[in-house]
C-alpha cells in the first residue's frame, strides 16, 4: 500500500502559537481576586488580563453572576466600569491551520523557510512504512540577484589616482541593464580608501552577448584580485568569499586585473546566486536501515533532494524576463531518479525537520532583515513523499 505525504514549507506555521487579543469592561474592588464583567467580549479561562490595577490570568468564569476569578489581587479600586485587555494564546493547528499558514506567510517571520521543523499532534509517518520516495518538489525561488554580505561588494583600483575604491551594491533583484545603471551611479560618487576623489566619468553598460563594460576616459583602472586585496588591506575569509561571488556576478576574472581605460566581462555574468538547492532532513535520513555517505549515527543529517534550478523542469518567471536570478521564479522538478529512503517499520515520527542549502553549503539566503525578526525574501517549497509499506 502506498500513501502520499505532501509537505508545504508554509506548514511550519500551523503549530505556531497565536496571540488573540480581545477586550471587555468590568468593575472590581481593591485587593480583590474577582472582577464583575459588564460588557464586551467573553472572558476566557487562562487568558491574561491587563488594565490599570489588573495584571492576572482568568482562573474561573461564571456567566450566571458575571464573575471573573483571577489568580492575583487587584491593586486599585474600580467601582465604575473600565476597559480590560484580554490576551489569549491558542495553538494554531488546533483552530485554523490554513489561516495560520496565511498569516505566517504574510509576516514572513521565524521559523524561516531555510531551517524549520513541522510538528503534528499525531504521527506524520507511521511505523508500518518500509520506504519513502521523494517524488516531486516545487520551489518558489526568491533569492535576490544581490544578497547582503554575500555577493554585494567588490573593489576597483585606479592606477591614475593610486587608490582603491570599495563598491557596495544595494541588495535586490536586478536585470543586467538595471545593475549597470546602479553601478555607474555608485562609482561616480564613491571616494577612494586613501581619500582620492571618485572616478567621476565612469560609464557602465550591459549587453547580454558581451556582459558588463566599465569605461573611463580619464582613469586607467582594474579589478584587483581578492588575494591582492587581502594582502594590501586584510579581510576575513567571509569577505574574500564575497569578493569572489561578486566578481562571478559581474563576469570578471584575472584578465580584468590589467590596468586600462575599459574593462569588459571576460566571462558570462551569472545572475543566479546558486544553480541548485539542497534539501536536507535529520529525521528522514536518521531512520534509514542502510546509511548513505551523508548519514550515520554521529552524522545523521542527510541529503534528500537536490533541485537544479535550470534543470529538467521549466522555470516560470513571474514577469517574463528570461535571465534566471533577475526575478523570482517557480521551478517544478519531477524526480526521475528520486531519493529512496529505507525506513525502519517500528519507528513513527511526530515531526520532520528541513534545512535548505545553496551550492556553497550555506543556508539559502533570505534577504536583509526588515526588523529584528523578519526577512524580506523567503524561498518556499513543496515536497511530495511517497510512503510505501
Amino acid at each position: 500500500m502506498n500513501a502520499i505525504l505532501a509537505i508545504n514549507s508554509l506548514d511550519r506555521y500551523i503549530t505556531d502559537k497565536t496571540l488573540v487579543n480581545t477586550r471587555f469592561t468590568a468593575t472590581w474592588a481593591f485587593t480583590s481576586t474577582n472582577l464583575t464583567w459588564v460588557s464586551g467580549d467573553i472572558p476566557v479561562v487562562g487568558a491574561l488580563l491587563t488594565s490599570l490595577g489588573v495584571n492576572a490570568r482568568v482562573t474561573v468564569w461564571t456567566p450566571l453572576t458575571n464573575t471573573i476569578t483571577i489568580d492575583a489581587p487587584t491593586s486599585t479600586n474600580q467601582p465604575s466600569s473600565r476597559q480590560v485587555f484580554q490576551t489569549q494564546t491558542i495553538q494554531s493547528s488546533a483552530s485554523q491551520p490554513l489561516q495560520a499558514s496565511l498569516v505566517g506567510s504574510y509576516k514572513s517571520s521565524s521559523p524561516y523557510a531555510n531551517n524549520f521543523t513541522i510538528s503534528s499532534p499525531g504521527a506524520l509517518i507511521y511505523g508500518y512504512i518500509n520506504k519513502i520516495i521523494v517524488s516531486q518538489i516545487q520551489v518558489q525561488y526568491n533569492v535576490p540577484t544581490v544578497n547582503v554580505g554575500l555577493n554585494d561588494n567588490f573593489y576597483l583600483y585606479s592606477a591614475t589616482k593610486g587608490d582603491y575604491y570599495n563598491i557596495d551594491i544595494p541588495h535586490g533583484f536586478y536585470t543586467g541593464s538595471n545593475l549597470a545603471a546602479v553601478l555607474q551611479a555608485i562609482i561616480i560618487i564613491t571616494n577612494g580608501d586613501l581619500g582620492q576623489p571618485p572616478i567621476a566619468d565612469m560609464t557602465v553598460s550591459y549587453v547580454p552577448t558581451v556582459g558588463f563594460s566599465f569605461a573611463s576616459a580619464i582613469d586607467t583602472f582594474r579589478f584587483p584580485t581578492p588575494d591582492e586585496l587581502d594582502g594590501q588591506i586584510g579581510f576575513t575569509q567571509e569577505q574574500i568569499a564575497t569578493f569572489y561571488k561578486t566578481l562571478r556576478l559581474l563576469g570578471m576574472d584575472p584578465t580584468n586585473d590589467v590596468e586600462q581605460n575599459q574593462q569588459i566581462s571576460e566571462r558570462i555574468p551569472i545572475f543566479l546566486y546558486t544553480p541548485y538547492i539542497d534539501i536536507y532532513s535529520d529525521v528522514l535520513t536518521n531512520y534509514q536501515n542502510i546509511k548513505d555517505t551523508n548519514t550515520s549515527i554521529s552524522k545523521s543529517k542527510g541529503l534528500i533532494a537536490r533541485v537544479y534550478l535550470s534543470g529538467v523542469g521549466n522555470p516560470q518567471n513571474t514577469n517574463g524576463n528570461t535571465d534566471l536570478g533577475t526575478v523570482p521564479f517557480i521551478m517544478t522538478a519531477d524526480l526521475n531518479s528520486p531519493k529512496i529512503i529505507q525506513w525502519t517499520p517500528d519507528v513513527a515520527v511526530p515531526s520532520i525537520d528541513f534545512q535548505v542549502f545553496d551550492q556553497y553549503n550555506q543556508l539559502l539566503p533570505m534577504g536583509p532583515p526588515l526588523t529584528s525578526s523578519d526577512t524580506k525574501y523567503q524561498t518556499e517549497f513543496q515536497i511530495t513523499l511517497l510512503c510505501s509499506e
